[in-house]
């Protein structure tokens, strides 16, 4: 489709929509409740980033909460909607300035290591190191970073990470303030070795910040860069051979403004990836034309709104199987109050926050991240905001859309791919609709949300197929998915026999055999011939004890 016909379809589209509004009332209003404060997110200070993971493993998403005036604190899920903070005895109460953090297993041993990006110490004219917290598997963290290499006082304003190189190694990029960005190869968890100027990288701008996405659909992970001041962004195309290209002029993408956070998301269900920006003044949503080139569609999406606009998040907050979009703003730099924008899933928005004092929340508002907290099936949203007497602690914005429509929660864990299957792409089917997702780490502005994928299905009462194209290359389809759920999918092995997926066969490959006795068309039928029998145990049998390493 030429870029005149998708204007004037999006144009009728709008009309069409507005007069349907009309006609049929009002959209149901959003149902957010703030309970940061009953949750127990009481840490005082200037709080700046925010990142979602589990990183004690019990099923519950936890919470890292980097400040500017106090210790960073670390807050433990307790599987009520309550938090116990535990920075101090983890070893991650870092007091240096913190503007960003993100969760990533950057060593593939099944638990999420940390990252953190600071600026200033408290009360000194230098700035502090970026931390690396390795994971030691019992509650406790280890600073790496001067061991690894990545301990830059460089004035850190977010960070990112994807196995650029698809060594199956998890790569982490840092934006900095006037200083160069540093691109951090990942030497196959053992440490990092920097590698922006053999990347093609190199910039000294204000950056602030950025996102890996395949916005090509090459299958390999490309890097967008925001930056302050009216400098030029940038989008970095992967070459595929450890090197990257700025294309943003080519493109489109060469907005030049005072920007600040980024996310992608598929809003018309295309098959590409479209992409959201920032800004200080309008905010810029741009159309992925399926050619290498974007189009610029902010006043037609009705997502062009002006503020101090920090941290954006692309999710489906009611379950009607759209792109929704919420973003936060500074509201004591200038009086504008956050917006929850609900997708109409024809490149057009609506706001739906207008009166609701609990999305628009009037405070200084920087980082956001969502994930399911609660575990009831939709996604809740975390701000970090500046601790007053009307705002005591962090904002958690507890969703309670999940009675609204059915869902499909999926945990994508790599063997061949590096272990968070960053990069990873999703393809739902159902309904005779497709939704596409993509796994990332870090989005927004100093955010970093759940690497869980996480559909609405409306009111549909089953899913077709879900298509995944992990890192390594691997296709698999899965069917049967059972929805109102969530799934773990572990990438394959193409290890015979190795059904827990740790490349050998050994004992816990043989209960899982076992278990399946007499069943038809698992995988466990190693012979093919339809059924689980003696004949698949005299298979297992001849590979027992054998690793495919």
């Amino acid at each position: 489709m030429d870029r005149m016909k998708r204007s004037c379809l999006i144009l009728l589209n709008a009309l069409v929509a507005a007069m349907v509004g009309d006609a049929c009332g009002q959209v149901e209003a959003p149902t957010f409740v703030d309970v940061g404060a009953a949750s127990g997110l009481l840490a005082e200070g200037l709080h700046h980033a925010v990142a979602i993971g589990d990183y004690n493993g019990d099923g519950w998403e936890d919470l890292y909460v980097g400040s500017r005036s106090t210790g960073n604190s670390l807050y433990r899920n307790n599987g009520d909607m309550t938090f116990t903070e535990v920075g101090e005895e983890a070893g991650v109460a870092d007091e240096g300035y913190t503007n960003a953090a993100i969760w990533l297993d950057f060593d593939n041993d099944g638990d999420l290591d940390l990252a953190t990006g600071n600026g200033f110490a408290f009360g000194g004219s230098e700035p502090a190191p970026n931390r690396f917290y390795v994971n030691q598997g019992d509650g406790t963290f280890v600073d790496m970073a001067a061991t690894f290499g990545v301990a830059s006082t460089s004035m850190c304003r977010s960070l990112h990470a994807a196995d650029y190189d698809g060594d199956g190694f998890t790569d982490l990029y840092v934006v900095n303030l006037n200083s160069a960005n540093h691109f951090y190869k990942n030497t196959t968890g053992q440490g990092f070795s920097n590698v922006y100027f053999q990347t093609g990288t190199v910039d000294t701008g204000v950056g602030m910040g950025s996102i890996f996405f395949d916005y090509d659909n090459d299958g390999d992970q490309d890097l967008y860069l925001t930056h302050d001041a009216n400098q030029t962004n940038k989008l970095y195309r992967n070459n595929n051979d450890g090197t990257f290209y700025d294309l943003a002029f080519l493109s489109g993408l060469n907005y030049q403004g005072n920007c600040m956070g980024v996310d992608v998301a598929d809003i018309n269900h295309d098959g590409h990836l479209d992409l959201y920006i920032t800004d200080l003044f309008p905010s810029a949503m741009f159309a992925n034309n399926g050619d290498g080139t974007f189009d610029d569609i902010s006043i037609f999406s009705g997502t062009n709104d002006s503020g101090m606009t920090w941290g954006c998040v692309f999710l489906d907050y009611d379950h009607d199987g759209e792109w929704d979009l919420y973003l936060v703003n500074d509201y004591q730099f200038a009086p504008i109050s956050n917006i929850l924008y609900k997708g109409q899933g024809d490149m057009t928005f609506s706001k739906v926050s207008e009166g609701d004092p609990t999305l628009e929340h009037r405070h200084s508002d920087f980082g956001l991240a969502m994930g399911d907290l609660d575990r009831d099936g939709d996604m809740d949203m975390v701000i970090a905001t500046t601790n007053s007497d009307t705002q005591p602690g962090l904002a958690l914005l507890r969703n309670d859309a999940s009675i609204n429509g059915h869902w499909l929660q999926v945990k994508l864990i790599g063997t061949q791919s590096n272990r968070d299957a960053v990069g990873a792409r999703a393809t739902l089917h159902f309904d005779g609709k497709t939704r596409m997702d993509e796994v990332n780490i870090g989005q927004g502005y100093s955010g970093a949300s759940t690497l869980d994928l996480h559909w609405g299905l409306g009111w549909s009462p089953s899913v077709d197929s879900l298509e995944v194209r992990w890192p390594s290359g691997e296709v698999t389809m899965h069917h049967e998915l059972a929805i109102n759920t969530r799934h773990e999918i572990w990438e394959p092995t193409n290890c015979l026999a190795d059904f827990d997926y740790d490349f050998a066969r050994s004992s816990g490959d043989l209960l899982v055999l076992l278990s399946g006795f007499g069943q038809f068309g698992t995988p466990t039928d190693l012979d093919g011939d339809g059924v689980v029998a003696a004949s698949d145990l005299l298979v297992f049998l001849t590979v027992f004890g054998t690793s495919c390493n």
